[in-house]
């Protein structure tokens, strides 16, 4: 007797041979998802670079900038003195033989209104007593200090020695005083602005 087969009942789906996966069970990347792989270690590195230079132009920025300052400070405080000290000298410093001469070099170191100031005074009173009366006047830095110092301005104390002579006292006369001397850069160079007692 011969087994009948129900058509209704479904058949049941071959196996696949041995070795042979589907498209679906297999895991095989396809072209698509390495692509995006690559992209994406690629964008990876790409933020790794950019915060690793970032990083290093903020460390720079942070370590260079107040060093930057201080150097520039450093620098204004070093000419200052200098610029403050050579003027001094040279505006306290004087002879009737070389009067002309004297004052000259004493104004190029002055600037503004004390500018303006010497030169009247020297017109009015140092000129003629200085040549009157035969004086002769020489000044020392003792000591100097800085009182403050920016890029285009600074102050200084000086601590001055000035000996004098004349023809009524032709025995030397000394005189110590402090000055708090104002500075002001003018085309690169520092002149005395202020010239006050200290």
């Amino acid at each position: 007797m011969t087994a009948s087969i129900d058509e209704d009942t479904p058949a049941t789906p071959a196996a696949p041979e041995d070795g042979i996966e589907s498209p679906q069970d297999s895991g095989a990347p396809t072209a698509a998802a390495t692509w995006r792989r690559s992209l994406a270690a690629r964008w990876r590195l790409l933020a790794t670079v950019c915060f690793l230079v970032l990083s290093m132009a903020i460390a720079a920025l942070v370590f260079f900038g107040p060093h930057r300052d201080d150097r520039e400070t450093a620098a204004a405080s070093a000419q200052a003195l200098a610029a403050a000290q050579e003027g001094a000298v040279a505006l306290l410093s004087y002879a009737p033989a070389s009067l002309d001469q004297d004052l000259a070099t004493a104004r190029s170191h002055l600037t503004g209104d004390f500018l303006t100031y010497f030169s009247q005074f020297a017109d009015q009173i140092l000129i003629p007593a200085a040549k009157e009366k035969d004086v002769h006047a020489s000044a020392t830095v003792v000591r100097a200090a800085v009182m403050d110092a920016h890029p285009d301005s600074a102050h200084v104390l000086l601590f001055i020695n000035q000996t004098t002579t004349s023809r009524d006292n032709p025995t030397s006369a000394q005189a110590a005083s402090s000055v708090k001397v104002g500075l002001t850069k003018v085309d690169g160079t520092w002149r005395i602005s202020s010239f006050d007692p200290a």
